[in-house]
């Protein structure tokens, strides 16, 4: 799998901010490759930070639609959970370069029964770019 994943973060205190995603994923997977779309709302928190550098964890719930059953034997619709850690660097004043690691669940939950629930678990690299406005 590799996506990308532009989104809103919306700090709430000093260390908490909640955030809101629309993943694009291509998951490269046996029979026919497939794009998912989806929706995420979550909470990003940070736990330490030293001058131009913060650690943070994050987690995110939401919903997803692909082009065929992804994974195969699976739906078209599913639900994600991701989780994370990682840290930024400020660039300049707005910008923050963004690394860590994520991890991905994706499953229906049985919404069309228990032999079509296969689910998708991965943990792999994230890199990105924060841009305050």
């Amino acid at each position: 799998m590799w996506g990308i994943v532009p989104g809103f973060t919306y700090g709430l205190g000093r260390d908490v901010a909640v955030t809101t995603t629309w993943p694009m994923y291509y998951v490269s997977q046996r029979g026919p490759n497939v794009w998912m779309f989806g929706a995420t709302i979550g909470v990003r928190g940070r736990v330490y930070r030293r001058g131009r550098v913060a650690a943070f964890w994050e987690l995110d719930v939401g919903v997803s639609k692909a082009e065929t059953h992804t994974p195969p034997r699976g739906t078209r619709f599913n639900y994600l959970a991701f989780g994370g850690a990682g840290a930024t660097v400020r660039l300049r004043p707005g910008t923050h370069l963004l690394a860590g690691l994520r991890w991905i669940h994706v499953s229906n939950n049985g919404l069309a029964g228990r032999d079509r629930n296969p689910d998708i678990e991965a943990i792999g690299p994230q890199m990105g770019i924060l841009i305050n406005f």
